[in-house]
């Protein structure tokens, strides 16, 4: 399937690349195709883009939260499995939403509301966690690192 985006051009997209939110994202509850796609296909990355099939000029740009922090915790009900369509102990992916801002050292990530993908199948879904631990805003780096002094070169 060729897909065009403002960002990345025309894109062929197979149908095992397609990921589909049925209830769309919060907030964008009509968009419920999309496909992930490096950061930079040059430079290895953490971050990814997550593009929408349906409108060229919206993609988000994602992380797996474990990547900053190993303790995250995202339990899933037997209902939410279903909703995914996970097997009992059954693989998955979890990305948060992350937002840069123009000082990028200030980039933060939603980790109470993870997208919790089956790759396998092609199925995911946005949850909202009702545990307070976490912030819709989470820093990704340390603050240390937020407030250094920018470097002279």
């Amino acid at each position: 399937m060729k897909v065009e985006t403002s960002r990345f051009g025309t894109l062929e997209i197979s149908e095992n690349e397609i990921i589909k939110f049925p209830e769309g994202l919060y907030g964008f509850e009509k968009e419920t195709d999309f496909t992930l796609l490096p950061f930079n296909p040059n430079v290895e990355s953490p971050m990814e883009w997550m593009q929408s099939l349906k409108t060229s000029h919206l993609a988000f740009v994602v992380t797996d939260p474990y990547l900053y922090l190993p303790d995250y915790k995202l339990k899933l009900s037997p209902e939410d499995k279903k909703i995914v369509q996970l097997e009992e102990d059954g693989p998955f992916l979890t990305r948060a939403i992350v937002t840069i801002p123009e000082n990028y050292s200030e980039m933060t990530a939603n980790l109470i509301a993870p997208l919790v993908i089956n790759k396998d199948k092609g199925v995911a879904k946005q949850f909202v966690l009702t545990n307070m631990d976490y912030d819709t805003r989470h820093y990704l780096l340390p603050e240390e690192m937020r407030n250094a002094p920018a470097s002279v070169h």
